[in-house]
């Protein structure tokens, strides 16, 4: 297989994975470049990841910059590793440099309306991949979920899957599987409901000022949620598949049939990590997988502070809650009503807390949802699902059925005998075709006179194309047999 080129962005924790182990995963097939604001940090460029069971895997970076110019123009892959909080700056700052024909664009944590903020931001042609964003997990997953945009399935296969899959195993695992649409992503019952729950719980009696003695929220995240933070979680994940329900009876998208209630979802993925399944509560509360996860604030002299600026808070209300609620107010808009009153609460609490306004007089009108990615009122509700595949533009379409019309007179040597007939009659360009036309991506229409059009409506020759063909035929002057079959092109 041919040498790919993927660019990290982003040297966090996962950045740090990604490269040490994509070298050795792909025996050498991946130059690895990383994208990152201190390039100076990194003394050496064999990062190194540690396996639970003590073994260790040693990776390569071939180039190191914080200049995005150096690194994206040559990349096949470029995968943005940081929080999703930052995906809108960052998406905007290397979006002169993709070129969407060469360079899939892919994040490692999916969530929320991403795949809308990467059409918007590179266009509908984009190609993009998102990988379902799980919590922390003990151990190896055995598979990760992925949905794309204009990406072929056979190169998941070929080039995706093998940058993870860590064959020192013995397994060829994780295996990539794709998603029918992102509403498995969207709808996901995970961290969006999760933290805004237990984060409101644990600073519900914050009154501006340091917590301390009892009021002391717990130092683990997770470890230990009381039932009051459970409580408004079994409320908050009923609101989600509520929603769900009625995006599904709107549009049928087929992936929110896999978008099943948190309980199940917890027992499914973390069964045998669970000490007490009695209540959601103490499902999250006894997770081994949860344990080492702790409470993100800010401590001073007389207590403690919410921390505003985490990413417990930031992402999960920004591009969580509020990416479902700009769902629900557009099913609304269409008729369709579905009850995010525990939703809306949490919000309002943590965006006054952050020194945010998102809702406005209960809708998402606030002055900061312009720096969120959400479902716009005059949006079509199956983009949460899938935008659809970009289409030629209007008159492509109508100059190619044009084109296929049988002309009097051209001889048979202008026929377009190096293009394929498919799809009823019309002319499509495959890679073969064009190869064999000496077409090269992009100037199909340059076909076998790769002289005669410098663009595509600039001729060299004054003479228009139809005079030409009729001079080159006896009959070419003649008029022709039907009615509204004489062309003139120009």
């Amino acid at each position: 297989q041919p040498p790919i080129t993927v660019t990290l962005i982003g040297a966090g924790n996962s950045g740090h994975v990604c490269a040490a182990l994509f070298e050795e995963n792909t025996k050498g097939r991946v130059k690895t470049q990383l994208l990152t604001r201190n390039p100076g940090l990194f003394k050496t460029k064999r990062p190194r990841v540690k396996f639970p069971n003590g073994d260790v895997q040693e990776g390569m970076i071939h180039k190191i910059s914080d200049d995005p110019a150096e690194l994206i123009p040559t990349s096949d892959i470029v995968l943005w590793t940081g929080p999703v909080t930052t995906t809108k700056e960052v998406f905007e700052s290397i979006r002169p440099y993709i070129n969407n024909q060469k360079t899939a664009v892919g994040t490692i944590f999916a969530q929320g309306l991403s795949h809308l903020l990467a059409q918007r931001t590179f266009g509908s042609d984009v190609r993009f991949f998102a990988l379902r964003k799980e919590s922390v997990i003990v151990g190896a997953k055995s598979s990760i979920g992925v949905m794309t945009m204009n990406i072929e399935p056979g190169w998941i296969k070929s080039d995706l899957e093998p940058l993870f899959v860590v064959q020192k195993t013995g397994k060829w695992e994780p295996a990539i599987d794709v998603l029918p649409d992102f509403c498995p992503i969207v709808f996901n019952p995970a961290n969006q409901i999760i933290h805004p729950a237990r984060y409101w719980a644990l600073f519900r009696n914050w009154r501006g000022q340091p917590l301390c003695g009892e009021d002391e929220p717990s130092e683990w995240l997770y470890r230990g949620m009381d039932e009051v933070a459970g409580e408004v979680l079994v409320v908050l994940d009923e609101e989600l598949q509520m929603l769900k329900d009625a995006y599904y009876e709107a549009t049928g998208a087929e992936g929110c049939k896999s978008v099943i209630p948190l309980r199940d979802r917890l027992l499914d993925q973390y069964g045998d990590q669970i000490e007490d399944t009695s209540t959601l509560a103490k499902m999250v509360g006894t997770n081994k997988a949860y344990s080492l996860a702790k409470t993100p604030f800010i401590r001073t002299k007389k207590g403690v502070m919410p921390d505003p600026n985490h990413r417990v808070i930031t992402d999960d209300i920004g591009w969580g809650l509020c990416a479902l609620v700009s769902i629900a107010e557009r099913l609304e808009a269409a008729g369709i009503h579905t009850p995010t009153t525990m939703m809306r609460m949490l919000i309002e609490w943590h965006q006054n807390l952050m020194g945010k306004e998102f809702l406005y007089n209960g809708k998402l009108r606030g002055r900061d949802c312009a720096d969120l990615v959400l479902l716009r009122p005059g949006d079509a509700l199956e983009l949460v699902a899938k935008p659809p595949a970009p289409s030629r533009p209007n008159w492509l379409s109508s100059a190619d059925l044009q084109a296929d019309e049988d002309r009097i007179g051209n001889p048979n040597w202008l026929q377009p005998q190096p293009l394929c007939r498919s799809l009823k009659g019309r002319h499509t360009a495959t890679a073969a075709a064009a190869a064999a036309a000496e077409v090269k991506p992009g100037n199909f229409l340059r076909g076998r006179f790769p002289h005669e059009f410098d663009d595509f409506s600039t001729p060299r020759r004054t003479q228009p194309a139809a005079a030409r063909c009729r001079s080159a035929s006896p009959g070419g002057g003649r008029r022709a047999r039907k009615q509204g079959h004489r062309h003139q092109l120009s």
